[in-house]
């Protein structure tokens, strides 16, 4: 599945890029599937997870 969302094109603006769009887009599906429904839900997912989890995300 990564390797997929790494091909996929980056439509943001390159300026304020800090982490690669494959990384955000595993980061929102692992909080989705961990229950998040919301935007502040998947933030707040990601700042609680494992370092671990977070670095094998990308």
């Amino acid at each position: 599945m990564a390797a997929r969302l790494a091909s996929l094109p980056d439509p943001r603006a390159r300026r304020g890029r800090r982490h690669s769009l494959a990384s955000v887009l595993l980061t929102a599906a692992c909080a989705v599937l961990a229950g998040a429904r919301s935007y502040i839900a998947i933030g707040q997912w990601a700042r609680h997870a494992p370092q671990d989890t977070l670095s094998r995300l990308g």
